[in-house]
């Protein structure tokens, strides 16, 4: 399968982050049939691309019907699509081997919550790998969410709130859009509550 193939429904900006998004995931391959969660997954672009590039078992979730209605439209065999919260996870504790997002997470009302679900459902040595808009930068001050991003410094301040270690970000060559990496703490606890319907 050819790369433009299975790049295209991306935009440009978003290649050279979700290539290498894709290629920490390949690292950790070694892992029996790792299993991947895309939280805000909206129309599945970023579901799809993981699994064709990396041979994962991915599962995206979203809060709009409409958009996972779409995003099954795409899905294949390693691919899967459910409305769910991401504040509000239905998955079981330790499910997932990497959580992941593109563009989604300064849209969530409490991306706390989504980061601190986030961290409930990874596995004892997994790993969160979110992309988003750089927030205080010349190249999205002009965006109408402008106000919503996070600046590098408090993603990172946030993801070491929520029970991640070892947090690291990566701009893009524009400026524009980061990655932000970060493994969870095996010592991190927190109290969650009893969830209903929890898959298992």
């Amino acid at each position: 399968m050819s790369n433009y193939y299975i790049t295209m429904d991306l935009l440009e900006n978003e290649v050279e982050l979700v290539e290498k998004l894709c290629e920490r995931i390949k690292a950790g391959e070694e892992k029996a049939k790792m299993r991947v969660l895309d939280v805000g997954c909206g129309t599945g672009k970023l579901s799809v691309y993981i699994s064709k590039k990396t041979g994962c078992d991915v599962t995206g979730i979203d809060t709009e019907q409409r958009r996972i209605e779409k995003a099954r439209k795409k899905s294949f065999g390693k691919v899967e699509f459910e409305v769910q919260s991401a504040e509000e996870m239905a998955f079981a504790n330790d499910t997932f081997d990497a959580v992941v997002s593109l563009k989604a997470l300064h849209e969530m009302a409490n991306p706390k919550e989504v980061l601190e679900e986030s961290n409930r459902v990874l596995k004892s040595d997994g790993g969160i790998l979110l992309i988003d808009w750089v927030g205080g930068a010349a190249k999205t001050e002009s965006h109408a969410h402008a106000l919503k991003y996070f600046t590098p410094e408090r993603l990172e301040g946030v993801l070491l709130d929520t029970g991640f270690v070892d947090v690291r970000v990566e701009l893009n060559k524009e400026g524009e859009l980061m990655l932000v990496e970060g493994r969870k703490n095996k010592k991190y606890r927190k109290t969650f509550k009893r969830r209903k319907n929890v898959q298992v």
